[in-house]
């Protein structure tokens, strides 16, 4: 089987050959037998079809042919050096278009200004964000990154940790005060709900008991398609709500609604930074990512 010759490392033997001014502290330098460096600068003599040194027992000169071709060689490996460097400073720059996705509301958790903080540090990177609180197939949608409030299903899809939630049943001390505090998720059948209709199955609320997560069907007496709106109307009076405290935690701190049913409430829900494995060799996307886990919000 013939042997094929790396050119590019042949050039760069012989410009090491020359330095050196021998083939013996030319393989001390590269870490190669003699032989080999003299395989290599043949093996280059043959490709270009000239001698390029002459060779005695005691010295070594560079023919004509071989005065030019180094002059060549250098400036080829050079230009290669500079593109290969330009290549990596052009990878490694933190530019281009990112699209990412979470649910409606996230922006309450502070979300957005460490997202902020990023586009001010990496000007080059334009952003868009889509707030939904549906299902987004990444790929099929062309999306880099989503954060997702949950358990995730096993997929192909990376998935960092990034924060958790603690999910609260609420309600105002004037909505308890009139038509009663309810003492088990159950008993809200009974009782005015404000739902998110933006959530996937907003007539099913769900609650901790026996170890473990339960389902109660409510009714709505008002029905929304904002997280925010549910808290605002149920710290108005209309009703009992079910929702994230990074909706409700001002309301609580004040006074303005009340924590209800907490034997029942679920533990912490996690919130992860998810995207397709093939897109985290995006510089940005990398960047991004590295940087929402360092300056995640305080959970």
């Amino acid at each position: 089987m013939k042997r094929k010759m790396d050119l590019i490392t042949a050039m760069r033997t012989f410009l090491v050959v020359v330095e050196q001014g021998s083939f013996t502290a030319a393989s001390q330098s590269l870490n190669l037998v003699t032989s080999a460096v003299s395989r290599q600068v043949s093996d280059l003599e043959k490709h270009f079809g000239c001698q390029l040194l002459y060779r005695t027992t005691r010295a070594m000169h560079l023919t004509a042919e071989g005065g030019f071709y180094l002059e060549e060689f250098r400036d080829l490996l050079q230009r290669l050096d500079a593109l290969e460097q330009l290549t990596s400073e052009r990878q490694a720059k933190v530019s281009g278009h990112l699209r990412m996705t979470a649910p409606m509301n996230m922006g309450r958790l502070g979300i957005q200004n460490v997202v902020s903080g990023f586009l001010k540090q990496h000007p080059d990177v334009k952003l868009s964000w889509m707030l939904v609180n549906r299902y987004v197939n990444l790929v099929e949608e062309g999306i880099d990154l989503a954060i997702r409030v949950g358990e995730l299903p096993d997929s192909s899809l990376i998935a960092r940790p990034f924060s958790k939630l603690q999910i609260y049943f609420v309600a105002s001390p004037e909505y308890l005060a009139q038509h009663g505090t309810p003492g088990h998720p159950e008993e809200l059948v009974d009782h005015q709900c404000i739902m998110d209709s933006s959530n996937r199955i907003p007539g099913r609320w769900r609650y901790f008991a026996d170890n473990s997560e339960q389902q109660i069907s409510v009714n709505a007496a008002v029905e929304v398609n904002q997280g925010a709106l549910v808290a605002d109307f149920a710290a108005a009076g209309h009703g009992v709500a079910l929702l994230p405290d990074f909706l409700v935690q001002d309301y609580l701190d004040s006074g303005v609604l009340v924590s209800i049913l907490e034997p029942y409430r679920l533990p912490p829900v996690p919130v992860s930074l998810v995207y397709p494995a093939n897109r985290i060799a995006s510089p940005a996307l990398k960047a991004l990512v590295e940087y929402l886990l360092e300056n995640r919000p305080s959970s």
